[in-house]
């Protein structure tokens, strides 16, 4: 008899891997500097090319990190540099509290150089590492939320993608009697009339708003979301100001 799971095994063979992947490295203070140091003088720092092939070394080393994030930021800021290796080592498990402290410093101080200079890439895993790290309710809370939003839309847009359908415009609608049931049989979404988007949107602004450290980072993400054509965001809005729904 064929199981109805969607994931086979459940979720603990994902759980394995997922406890497996945060080993803390040996060594892991080996690249960072004092907590107190000079913030400005590492922003001005250009970071050269890597000495050695990151590919020639182990392959969950400290060592390794390093190298690749030296060739990934070479030329750039120092600053994004020694950010990469922070969220790496905080997203594993038993982190030098000495990490947590300059992760936080850099955000505070620098925040508004990270926001510019990063990826979003970057934005999405320093968000998740204020969720998992967060000193304060708002880091943690705004960080999970900003962390499951992004992945979510990533997973939503990737699947869409293959359709083949350009991803700033809406697919057509049909009429409501041709229209299935949505997942667990919850009621849709109204895409008249609901507020589900903007409310979503507004809880994470205006809690971000009351942390300096990840304000930066949750302003410049949720901003991403108000300008990109190619979300279900904006999709959801072109929509309510077209003509295409069906008011049956």
């Amino acid at each position: 008899m064929e199981s109805d799971d969607v994931y086979l095994g459940g979720a603990l063979p994902f759980q394995q891997r997922f406890e497996r992947s945060r080993r803390p490295f040996a060594n892991p203070m080996k690249y960072l500097p004092a907590v107190d140091c000079d913030l400005d003088t590492i922003v001005t720092k250009v970071v050269p090319a890597p000495e050695v092939d990151y590919e020639t070394l182990k392959r969950a080393s400290i060592e390794r990190r390093y190298a690749e994030f030296q060739s990934e930021f070479e030329g750039r800021s120092e600053i994004l540099l020694l950010h990469s290796m922070l969220v790496t080592m905080l997203r594993r498990n038993d982190p030098p509290p000495e990490a947590l402290k300059l992760f936080l410093r850099l955000w505070t101080e620098k925040g508004d150089v990270l926001a510019h200079e990063l990826s979003l890439r970057w934005k999405v895993s320093a968000a998740t590492t204020f969720g998992d790290c967060g000193e304060t309710l708002e880091q943690r809370a705004v960080g999970m939320g900003l962390s499951i939003l992004f992945d979510s839309i990533k997973l939503h847009e990737s699947e869409r993608r293959l359709s083949g359908q350009r991803s700033e415009l809406p697919f057509p609608t049909v009429a409501r009697k041709e229209r299935y049931a949505i997942a667990f049989d919850m009621k849709p979404y109204s895409v008249e009339r609901g507020d589900m988007d903007r409310n979503m949107l507004a809880r994470l602004s205006l809690m971000a708003r009351q942390d300096e450290a990840i304000y930066p980072l949750a302003y410049s993400m949720l901003s991403e979301i108000m300008t990109d054509q190619r979300t279900v965001f904006a999709r959801l809005q072109k929509l309510r100001v077209a003509e295409w729904i069906e008011k049956a």
